[in-house]
C-alpha cells in the first residue's frame, strides 16, 4: 500500500486536529493532506509519473512533508538531500539523481537552476509565501493517490559517507510502513503523542520521527536548526511527548545550564527519547532523564535499514541496543570468517532481512543489490546477542582496530574516555604502524587543562578502565570533533587532524 494513505484516513477521522507544525506554520490533518494533493498535481503538471525522482533540498520545515507526501501519492520518489551540501559535492549527487524538479529555499534556487534543474519551487522564511505555496494554490486539494505495492520506491535516502562516496539507500513503501509499524508497537504510539523532529529529514533519525507520526496520526513538530533553549521551550510549549536525539546533542542537554529547563517545570515530560550515534555514558543519559523526563532508549539503525529497540515499559539499559522488533526485520549475528551463525556473547557481523531493509542502492536504470549471505543482508557493523536476546553493537569493521594481533572496537575504548572526569566527548580509530599493525589514536574534547588532562594523563586514567593494547597511544585534544552533517563524527576529518598535529604537545607517541 501507498505509506501517504495513513495521512487519508487520519484526515478523514480528525480533519481539525493538529497534523504538522513549525516555527510558521500550522496545519490540520485536512489541511496537510489537501496541500500535499495540490503538490502530487503540480509533479504530475510538470510530466512526473511514478518512479521519477524529486529533490528536497530544505530544512525541517512544514514544506518538506508536504512534500514528501505529496510525492509518495503521485508515486514519485522523495530524494531529500543534506541541505548543508555545497559546490562539487552537492553536484555530485545531484548528478546522480538526475532529478529535473526541485523544492528548495530562496537561497539555493540559483544554484539548482545552473546545475541543469528544469522546476524550481522556492520556499521562504515567511510563512506561505514564495513559488512553492502559489504554485500549488492552481492546484485542486483532492487527488487519487498511486496504487502502491510493498515494493514501490518511496524515497531514497544518501548514506552519510563518512568513509566514502554517499550511496542512495532504497526506502519502499513496504518499508516505510513496516518500520512505523514496528516503532508504534515498541513505543506505544497513539493519536495522544506529539511528536518533534529536531535530526533532519535527510537523516534515517528525522525521517522515521516523521513518518511515524504519519503512521500513528499524532501531531509532528519540526524544529529547522539546533538551539538547546528554543528546544526546551518548544518541548514546553507543544507538550511534545518523543523525539530522537543523537549524541551530539544529548552532550549540549547534559552541558546546558541548569535553569535552562526552568520552563519544562510543570508541563508533562516526555514519555521517551529514542536515539544512538558516537558513544555518550551512561551518567549523561541519566542527567538527559533528569532534566527532560521520560526513558532514554537506545537503539541500533542505519539507512539502510534493518533495527533493534528498547522497549517502551521494559527494564530500560544505557549498557546494549534493545531488541529486534520482527515487524520490521530479523538481527542475526554470524561469523565474519566462516560464516556461521554465532553464539551468544560471540561478536561477529550484524545481518538483517525483513520488511524493514532497503532492497539495495538506487543507481538510475538499476538497482545494486547489498551483500547477502544465505538470505541475509550484511551491514559491515560487528555486534553480538546478550544472554537476553539484547544486542551490543560494536561499531564498524571498516573502524575496528587490529593492533599486535588483537582487536580493539573503538566505540568500548570512547565509551571509556568519556569516563574520565573532564573528557566530555570522544573518536577512537587506528593508525597505520609498522610493528603493530595499528596503534589506537583518539581526539578528545576536554571540559579543563591541566596534567591530569594531558594526553600523559588521560593515558594513565585510561589504565584502571582498559586493558593496554586498547589504551590510546596517540592522543590529540580538540575544541570540537568535526562532524557531518547528519551529526555523526567525521572520521576522514578526524583522521586528517590527527595527522595535521601528530607533532603537537598533546600527542603521545608510544607507551
Amino acid at each position: 500500500m501507498n505509506f501517504s494513505l495513513f495521512t487519508e484516513l487520519h484526515a478523514r477521522s480528525e480533519p481539525d486536529a493538529l497534523a504538522l507544525a513549525d516555527e510558521r506554520v500550522r496545519l490540520s490533518r485536512a489541511e496537510l493532506d489537501g496541500w500535499a494533493n495540490r503538490f502530487a498535481h503540480w509533479l504530475n503538471a510538470m510530466g512526473h509519473r511514478p518512479g521519477s525522482p524529486v529533490t528536497l533540498f530544505l530544512p525541517n520545515r512544514a514544506e518538506v512533508v508536504i512534500a514528501l507526501l505529496g510525492a509518495w501519492k503521485a508515486g514519485v520518489v522523495a530524494v531529500p538531500l543534506n541541505w548543508r551540501l555545497a559546490g562539487e559535492e552537492l553536484r555530485r549527487i545531484v548528478g546522480h539523481t538526475n532529478a529535473r524538479s526541485v523544492v528548495t529555499t530562496d537561497a539555493h534556487a540559483q544554484a539548482f537552476v545552473e546545475m541543469g534543474a528544469r522546476d524550481v519551487l522556492c520556499v521562504t522564511a515567511q510563512a506561505r509565501e514564495g513559488s512553492f505555496w502559489t504554485a500549488l494554490r492552481a492546484y485542486p486539494d483532492t487527488y487519487a493517490s498511486f496504487q502502491a505495492q510493498s515494493g514501490d520506491v518511496a524515497n531514497l535516502l544518501y548514506t552519510s559517507g563518512s568513509t566514502s562516496t554517499p550511496k542512495a539507500a532504497i526506502h519502499t513503501h513496504g518499508m516505510r510502513a513496516s518500520i512505523g509499524g514496528a516503532m508504534a508497537d515498541c513505543f506505544k504510539l497513539s493519536r495522544r503523542d506529539v511528536a518533534l523532529a529536531i535530526s533532519p529529514m535527510f537523516h534515517t533519525g528525522g525521517l522515521s520521527v516523521a513518518c511515524n507520526a504519519l503512521f500513528a496520526g499524532c501531531p509532528l513538530i519540526t524544529m529547522e536548526k539546533w538551539d538547546v533553549e528554543r528546544f526546551v521551550e518548544t518541548l514546553a510549549h507543544e507538550r511534545v511527548s518523543f523525539v530522537h536525539i543523537i549524541a551530539t546533542l544529548v552532550v549540549d542537554i547534559v552541558r546546558a545550564p541548569a535553569e535552562i529547563f526552568a520552563p519544562l517545570q510543570g508541563r508533562p515530560p516526555l514519555r521517551f527519547t529514542w536515539g544512538g550515534g558516537h558513544s555518550v555514558t551512561s551518567e549523561m543519559l541519566r542527567t538527559y532523564e533528569e532534566r527532560l523526563g521520560g526513558d532514554f532508549l537506545l537503539g541500533y539503525s542505519r539507512t539502510e535499514g534493518g533495527l533493534t529497540y528498547q522497549p517502551l515499559g521494559a527494564a530500560r539499559r544505557f549498557t546494549d541496543h534493545g531488541l529486534p522488533n520482527r515487524n520490521s526485520a530479523d538481527v542475526a549475528i554470524f561469523d565474519w570468517t566462516t560464516r556461521a551463525p554465532c553464539g551468544v556473547g560471540e561478536a561477529g557481523e550484524i545481518c538483517v532481512r525483513g520488511d524493514g531493509v532497503s532492497p539495495g542502492y538506487w543507481d538510475g536504470d538499476y538497482v545494486r543489490t547489498q551483500r547477502m549471505t544465505d538470505g541475509w543482508q550484511r551491514t559491515g557493523d560487528n555486534g553480538f546477542f546478550d544472554a537476553d536476546g539484547h544486542l551490543h553493537f560494536l561499531g564498524r569493521l571498516d573502524f575496528m582496530i587490529k593492533t599486535g594481533g588483537e582487536n580493539v572496537y573503538p566505540e568500548e575504548v570512547s565509551r571509556a574516555l568519556l569516563e574520565i572526569d573532564g573528557i566530555r566527548d570522544a573518536v577512537v580509530f587506528g593508525v597505520p604502524d609498522a610493528r603493530y599493525g595499528e596503534r589506537v589514536a583518539a581526539l578528545v574534547v576536554a571540559q579543563a587543562s591541566g596534567p591530569a588532562l594531558s594526553a600523559n594523563g588521560i593515558i594513565e586514567a585510561a589504565r584502571a578502565l582498559l586493558p593496554g593494547f586498547k589504551i590510546p597511544r596517540l592522543i590529540q585534544r580538540v575544541e570540537e570533533l568535526p562532524k557531518l552533517g547528519n551529526g555523526k563524527v567525521d572520521m576522514v576529518a578526524a583522521r586528517r587532524i590527527l595527522q595535521e598535529r601528530v607533532g603537537g604537545s598533546e600527542c603521545v607517541d608510544g607507551v
